[in-house]
């Protein structure tokens, strides 16, 4: 497997990623789904991406990942989650993430990612989206600083 650096971060990732939404329940089986993520890291997959949008995707890495000694570089996403999710309220920004290091059996997550900020119709991250100016970015800045998260980044189409 080949590995490059991820953009201006300090990140070494593998040149193949792993999908988390179909390790999902959407996907198949839980055995189904170990299999799938036993193997990518077999292979040298390192970096694994994921979502509270992606069904149950974070529990079920979080179940599988448990006992992995390999160093992995996790992202996942705000948005969804909790219900109703409204994208200008911190606390609920905030409950989010800790479900996400819940679920994920971690204590930080590497890259967190808000979640396609410029699909239509989804949610009002910004304030000034021309500026990305928000609530989302104040926590995302709180969260840096205290460690919780090491990267920030945008998931979209």
């Amino acid at each position: 497997m080949k590995y490059n650096s991820l953009g201006k971060t300090s990140l070494s990732v593998s040149q193949l990623a792993m999908g988390g939404l179909f390790v999902s329940a959407m996907g198949g089986a839980y055995e189904d789904s170990k299999k799938a993520v036993d193997r990518a890291l077999a292979l040298g997959v390192n970096y694994i991406d994921t979502a509270p949008g992606y069904a149950n995707s974070e529990e079920v890495l979080g179940k599988i990942l448990k006992d992995n000694s390999k160093p992995l570089v996790i992202s996942t996403k705000l948005g969804g989650r909790p219900q109703p999710f409204n994208a200008q309220d911190k606390d609920l920004l905030f409950q989010s993430v800790e479900q996400s290091l819940k679920l994920l059996g971690r204590d930080s997550i590497d890259i967190l990612m808000v979640h396609e900020p410029d699909r239509p119709n989804e949610y009002d991250w910004f304030t000034d989206f021309d500026n990305a100016v928000g609530p989302v970015m104040e926590v995302l800045e709180e969260l840096k600083k205290s460690g919780v998260i090491k990267f920030t980044g945008l998931g979209g189409r």
